[in-house]
């Protein structure tokens, strides 16, 4: 394999380990012999396991983002592009508990490892500005404000299914996400 092809297959199976179990409970040995090489042609790759979770998890957010953004942004409405947007979300949540696990995960390591929270910024950017750029062509008024309270929203949802399960409707949800963030329009 080129070099290019065994950093995405590595990112893969650490993505695949990674969001089966906890952090701690994966080692860098067990993705290496997954992915047919030595712990040192891991590291060769990825200075250590935090460097190697931190990319994996931004590989399998990026593949989502490139499949699911075009399909959100290519509704024929900002009314229709929101309610893709608030569909593809549930979606995932229901779809990548194991994964939202894993987010946090690497988050918090991310704080353990002090000044390394850029790259985390830059993520979250690039969901604002997706969120702000429906929200400004739905016309509502405050659309970076709707976009922060929207994108906290989704943390607080994903966060609530992780800890408590399937404990909400999720048709309630949505209707009551799209009144509230549907409203409040320019004149």
């Amino acid at each position: 394999m080129r070099r290019k092809e065994t950093k995405e297959r590595i990112l893969e199976v650490a993505l695949e380990l990674f969001s089966e179990r906890a952090y701690d409970n994966v080692s860098m040995e067990e993705i290496a012999k997954k992915v047919g090489l030595s712990k040192g042609g891991l590291f060769y790759h990825f200075s250590s396991k935090y460097e190697l979770a931190k990319e994996a998890l931004f590989y399998g957010f990026d593949q989502w983002a490139k499949t699911i953004f075009p399909k959100i942004l290519s509704a024929k409405s900002p009314e229709d592009k929101f309610k893709a947007l608030v569909d593809y979300s549930f979606e995932f949540i229901l779809n990548n508990p194991k994964l939202s696990r894993f987010f946090l995960e690497v988050y918090e390591e991310s704080i353990k490892h002090g000044n390394e929270l850029e790259q985390w910024k830059g993520f979250y950017e690039e969901y604002l500005e997706l969120f702000d750029s429906i929200f400004e062509e739905l016309g509502v008024l405050n659309p970076r404000v709707r976009a922060i309270l929207f994108g906290a929203l989704l943390d607080g949802l994903t966060i609530h299914y992780l800890m408590a399960g399937e404990y909400f409707d999720i048709r309630d949800l949505k209707k009551e996400i799209l009144e509230i963030f549907l409203t409040g329009r320019k004149a």
